[in-house]
């Protein structure tokens, strides 16, 4: 892994150059759909090479696409349009959903080809996110797993294994985490601004209760931090929540939310006993 370069200048691509960076092991080249993005990182990095996909070159050893993933595939044919072997090369993706296999059309043309995942969430408006102790999903062929792990050593990440056959399985565990968690602070903030809580005040109000529920979570186990009125058997108290979002007009479509997450919980807290 003499040389590296990257294909997306977006938030992980970004995130992952500016770690290597820092990390003493700069990338030599930043490639972007436009060149714009990339010449901006490449700036920050002094990287010398940068350019549009149009100009993309296969000249180093690890090659990262980190790119949407609709748009991974069209990477993939302009990688194999640019060399007719890539023997030697790795080639890793970072996409959280797919597997390896998106880029297999590059191992048969000689390349190491594997995913590189880190579990972490990065925002447009950063266009840096820290990647010290974040956990990466890897999965690929063993050559290609070597370097990937090497990558996250080299960025300050951990990282773990997940096989192919369980990598859907493993981004909807991700989406859980941090995607649907989102939408249920989103229905938090939609009931306290219904009963007349500013905004300005609302997370500062709330922000004890989430915190001490994710800390009771990361010391015991969801089970044993359960708390509420399923657990405690309380009925009457279940009834009148699912009869006032069934009464009101503007929570109505929360009914079946509580009742799925009801469910949820209700198992949980068997496990509890």
């Amino acid at each position: 892994m003499k040389s590296i370069s990257i294909i997306g200048a977006g938030a992980v691509g970004s995130s992952i150059a500016l770690a290597l960076f820092y990390g003493g092991k700069k990338p030599a080249a930043i490639f972007s759909e436009n060149g714009k993005s990339a010449a901006a990182l490449a700036k920050k990095i002094k990287a010398k090479r940068f350019g549009s996909i149009k100009q993309l070159d296969v000249s180093d050893d690890l090659i990262i696409i980190s790119v949407p993933d609709d748009k991974i595939r069209e990477v993939v044919r302009s990688i194999s349009l640019c060399s007719r072997s890539l023997r030697g090369k790795t080639v890793i993706h970072t996409s959280g959903a797919l597997t390896s296999s998106e880029i297999s059309p590059l191992a048969k043309k000689g390349a190491s080809v594997a995913s590189f995942h880190p579990l972490q969430t990065f925002s447009k408006s950063n266009d840096c996110t820290s990647l010290k102790n974040v956990w990466c999903a890897i999965e690929g062929d063993p050559t290609a797993v070597a370097i990937c792990k090497k990558l996250a050593g080299l960025i300050g990440a951990k990282y773990f294994s997940v096989s192919k056959k369980d990598k859907t399985l493993y981004h909807i565990a991700a989406v859980f985490a941090s995607n649907y968690q989102v939408t249920l602070f989103s229905v938090v903030e939609l009931l306290a601004t219904e009963i007349g809580i500013p905004k300005k005040h609302l997370w500062n109000i709330f922000r004890p209760l989430i915190r001490q529920t994710l800390e009771n979570v990361f010391s015991t186990s969801p089970a044993e931090a359960l708390t509420g009125p399923i657990v405690r058997g309380d009925y009457k108290t279940i009834a009148a929540h699912l009869k006032k979002l069934e009464t009101s007009k503007t929570m109505e479509h929360l009914v079946r939310l509580y009742s799925t997450l009801g469910i949820e919980t209700a198992k949980l807290a068997k496990r509890k006993k």
